[in-house]
């Protein structure tokens, strides 16, 4: 329950969003209330740019996502009342359009300064990236360790960091390849369709990108270049995934378990912490209230296979998603390319199947003459 209420409250915040988007709309839509007078048009300002930024605040980024997604709700709630407040009632704010680049451009100074702060410590960073690479080549875990080692506590400086780790996996690893020298390495992508998942979302995106953008552009340019932008983004996404995927595989040392799948979810989980670990032979398909306690270490494929193995944990464990956002889970499910030897460094002992396939040919030797 603890867990279900730390989650955002995206429901919430769409029924609201939703009425106040509604009854603004409404207001100077229909007829039912008469003349609308002048100063109506600063209440839906208000509803707009401070109420729906605050409930976004409150509901959907406290202590989960970076403050800078408040900049851009507040562009959304400025966009929505440029559309709904009719022209005759908008032009008395024409100050607005400042206000709304000066509030942009504190947020983006307080990124500069993050930024600033990162470029000051880079050279520990550098020096304590290289010495995680030299044992292990997962960068995305190595650039977090050596962030945390040296911003620790910084959020800002989290968002910088995965930020800037998607665009490298994204353009610049495309020749790396895979190096780990300390403990055992499983992949967990190659039985599977993943990268052919990834590669329809990119395709899709790219031709909804021509196509959409060209529409809207006759329509508004600003809108226009706002989705396109966005679309890219989305583009390097995918293809950060697709190379984290390949050379980021499970990792299974002395005393920890590295799951990071992809590049968006990961756990770092001490071997001290698992209970045991089985065999999955549950349902294929999850309850919502089951996913609130589970770490699905699975990449997304076209046809979603059930997990082989199923961890279940002493005490709820952080794993991380995106930007620093971090969930608890008891349990883990995840799939391997090779489980027998995957079960075996685990658990220090042979897989049920071996074990059936020894006592076969047990058998067989005692009923040979």
């Amino acid at each position: 329950m603890t867990n279900v209420l730390k989650r955002p409250k995206w429901l919430v915040f769409g029924l609201l969003l939703t009425m106040i988007l509604f009854s603004n709309y409404i207001l100077y839509r229909s007829t039912l209330f008469g003349p609308v007078p002048d100063g109506a048009a600063v209440g839906s300002l208000l509803d707009l740019l401070v109420v729906v930024p605050l409930l976004a605040y409150f509901l959907i980024l406290r202590k989960r996502y970076s403050l800078k997604y408040l900049g851009a709700v507040i562009l959304a709630g400025y966009a929505a009342a440029y559309f709904i407040i009719p022209a005759s009632h908008f032009s008395q704010f024409s100050f607005l359009p400042y206000v709304i680049v000066f509030s942009e451009m504190l947020f983006i100074g307080l990124e500069l300064f993050i930024a600033y702060k990162i470029l000051t410590k880079l050279p520990v960073l550098i020096k304590e990236y290289r010495r995680l690479n030299g044992i292990n080549s997962l960068f995305l875990f190595n650039v977090k360790r050596a962030a945390d080692t040296h911003l620790p506590n910084n959020r800002l400086g989290t968002v910088f960091v995965t930020e800037f780790a998607m665009f490298n996996y994204a353009l610049f690893s495309w020749k790396k390849k895979l190096s780990i020298k300390h403990g055992d390495y499983f992949t967990y992508h190659q039985k599977t369709s993943v990268n052919a998942v990834y590669i329809m979302l990119i395709h899709a995106i790219a031709i909804e990108s021509i196509g959409l953008h060209y529409w809207l552009h006759s329509w508004n340019a600003i809108v226009a270049y706002i989705i396109l932008i966005a679309n890219i983004y989305g583009i390097l996404y995918f293809l950060a995934e697709i190379n984290a995927t390949r050379l980021t595989p499970f990792v299974v040392t002395d005393s920890h378990l590295l799951l990071q799948s992809g590049f968006s979810k990961s756990m770092y989980l001490s071997l001290e912490d698992v209970k045991e670990i089985n065999y999955y032979d549950g349902p294929e398909k999850f309850s919502r209230q089951e996913m609130n306690d589970i770490f699905d270490a699975r990449v997304p494929d076209l046809i979603q296979e059930k997990p082989m193995f199923e961890i279940v944990l002493k005490k709820p464990v952080d794993y991380e998603l995106m930007y620093g956002i971090k969930r608890k889970a008891s349990r883990i499910v995840l799939n391997v390319d090779e489980p027998e030897r995957f079960y075996r460094s685990l658990t220090g002992s042979k897989t049920p199947l071996e074990d059936s396939e020894e006592s076969m040919e047990d058998k067989r030797g005692s009923n040979c003459p």
